[in-house]
């Protein structure tokens, strides 16, 4: 059995890189796991508290007010998602990378040592497949997740579509009353 050291020694430098990049890419799901599963329905409502605290709303802002809010709840919850996207399609290309000095290595067993040996090349074989099925391997289980976490984040923002909604057709009626009563007096 190949111990998680052989492992990256058979796979050369490239695997350091793809370990450091996985830990990073596994960081980003995880938080995002974690603050969409700790944000409940009352997030929408309590960020909306938020962002519109000190805001003068009336009938001549409401649109602007509602197009600032949505433009917020995509920021918030689609936040780290582009840096994911980046990561896991950086995976393949080092794997590539991997590929690419492994077979270096093994050209200069050639160079040196001719056709002859096949356990010497072996080393640069090993160095030129490992990082391409890790990079690979982390490119694809990332995926998985991300548009996962791509779906939670589409379902809040609707959410906060919704619920925006339902305000603006309360400050519509009230903004109505309103004048309904000047009228009246």
């Amino acid at each position: 059995m190949i111990g998680l050291t052989d492992l990256f020694d058979r796979g050369g430098p490239v695997l350091y890189i793809l370990f450091a990049v996985t830990l990073f890419i596994w960081f980003i799901i995880f938080s995002k796991y974690l603050s969409t599963s700790y944000n409940n329905k009352n997030w929408i409502q309590n960020d909306f508290k938020k962002f519109s605290d000190g805001i003068n709303i009336n009938k001549n802002n409401v649109h602007l007010f509602e197009e600032s809010f949505l433009i917020h709840i995509k920021r918030v919850t689609s936040q780290r998602l582009k840096m994911l996207d980046g990561l896991i399609g950086l995976c393949p290309m080092l794997g590539l990378l991997g590929t690419v000095y492994g077979m270096i290595e093994v050209f200069e067993v050639l160079a040196v040592l001719g056709t002859g040996n096949p356990r010497a090349m072996s080393t640069g074989v090993a160095k030129a497949t490992i990082p391409t099925m890790a990079g690979m391997t982390i490119a694809l289980s990332g995926l998985f997740f991300k548009f996962d976490l791509a779906n939670k984040v589409e379902r809040y923002q609707e959410d906060a579509r919704l619920y925006l909604k339902k305000v603006v057709s309360v400050w519509n009626d009230l903004i109505k009353e309103d004048r309904h009563r000047k009228k009246q007096h």
